[in-house]
C-alpha cells in the first residue's frame, strides 16, 4: 500500500475516534461538524481536495481548550492535522 494512503487512513481513524470522544464528553456540535466532513473525506476519488475542509475543522478542534481530550488524544489529533496538511500540500 502507498505509504501516503496508509497515513491518510490512520488520520481518518483518528477523526473517527475523536468524533466518538467528543460525543462522549457531550460536545455534540463539534462532533457533528467533524462527522459531516469525515463523510465527504471518505471519498478517495476526491482526495486531497475533500481533505482540506476536514483539516480546517480538525485544526479548530485541536486549538479549542477545555474539550476534555487527553494529552494522548490531543497528540493523535495533532498528528492527523499534520498528515492532512502534508497531503494537501502534495497536490
Amino acid at each position: 500500500m502507498n505509504p501516503i494512503i496508509h497515513e491518510i487512513e490512520e488520520a481518518l481513524q483518528t477523526v473517527a475516534s475523536t468524533i466518538d470522544r467528543l460525543r462522549a464528553l457531550g460536545h455534540e456540535d463539534p462532533a457533528f461538524r467533524l462527522a459531516r466532513l469525515q463523510y465527504s473525506a471518505a471519498i478517495r476519488a476526491s482526495w486531497p481536495g475533500n481533505l482540506a475542509p476536514l483539516t480546517v475543522e480538525l485544526t479548530r478542534i485541536a486549538a479549542t481548550p477545555n474539550l476534555g481530550l487527553s494529552p494522548e488524544e490531543q497528540g493523535r489529533l495533532d498528528r492527523a492535522v499534520a498528515t492532512f496538511r502534508k497531503v494537501c500540500q502534495l497536490a
